[in-house]
């Protein structure tokens, strides 16, 4: 089977590296039926990433606390916060009759349980927020975006996933960030999944931003949108200064969700 694309590629390198541990590059040009200088490509920009190390003769995975983790670990930090987050976010931005987008955070995946059970449609391209919605919120109709699916995430990615996620216009998409630069704001360490972020905020009524508090002080590796492009940040205490004055020059509202 050939992989056209450099993002089809990633995403089945990143599968293998999953699967074994170990990849060579010999046997990966014959896998995926490219030249090595393109495999070499490939792992160069998966690499700098943070999502494989790169050894004498093929890859290895990330170094512990490196790179982007896997939707399980992430799911598990700071689920009150995640929770309290989820709540103000629909409050202030869902209504009835609305379709929204979600995209495959962890703390976008917290919204599922505090949605209304009827009334709303939603789009994601995100495997595990689909199954959360089939279980919390089975009366929901949901969409998820074709493309190729992450081994680490379980969001699609791709082409084909950013034709079908600008197809529909939506009221509101909700996305996640990893970080957030004191520069340039949101942060997120994989250019694929940032490309879908994009893609579903371009066709979305407002764009709103779920972030823990943690976040604000760490960053990544790539700026994900810039921060004119959110209408909202919620998150579940007050960021550094330096960061709410960002936020007021971009124009962006501050929703700061309320402790139990």
């Amino acid at each position: 089977m050939k992989f056209a694309t450099a993002a089809a590629r990633h995403q089945r390198i990143l599968a293998l590296l999953r699967d074994s541990g170990e990849i060579r590059a010999s046997s990966l040009a014959r896998e995926l039926a490219v030249t090595p200088m393109t495999v070499w490509r490939d792992l160069r920009s998966i690499g700098e990433q943070g999502l494989l190390r790169r050894v004498r003769g093929g890859a290895l995975p990330a170094a512990s606390g490196a790179g982007e983790p896997d939707f399980e670990a992430k799911a598990t930090t700071a689920g009150k916060a995640k929770a309290r987050i989820a709540e103000a976010a629909v409050r202030e931005f869902v209504r009835e009759g609305d379709v929204i987008a979600l995209e495959g955070g962890t703390t976008v995946a917290a919204l599922v349980d505090a949605l209304p059970e009827n009334r709303i449609s939603v789009i994601t391209n995100s495997l595990p927020v689909a199954l959360r919605i089939r279980q919390q919120r089975p009366s929901l109709p949901v969409r998820v975006v074709g493309g190729w699916v992450s081994a680490i995430s379980g969001n699609t990615t791709g082409p084909g996933a950013l034709k079908e996620a600008r197809k529909d216009r939506v009221s509101a998409c909700f996305l996640s960030a990893t970080g957030w630069d004191p520069a340039h704001g949101p942060m997120d360490p994989n250019p694929l999944e940032i490309e879908m972020k994009r893609a579903f905020a371009e066709c979305a009524g407002q764009v709103v931003l779920l972030m823990d508090s943690r976040k604000f002080t760490t960053t990544s590796t790539s700026v994900m949108i810039h921060p004119r492009r959110l209408c909202a940040v919620v998150t579940d205490s007050m960021p550094p200064r330096t960061v709410v004055a960002q936020l007021r020059s971009a124009g962006v509202r501050l929703v700061v969700a309320a402790r139990d």
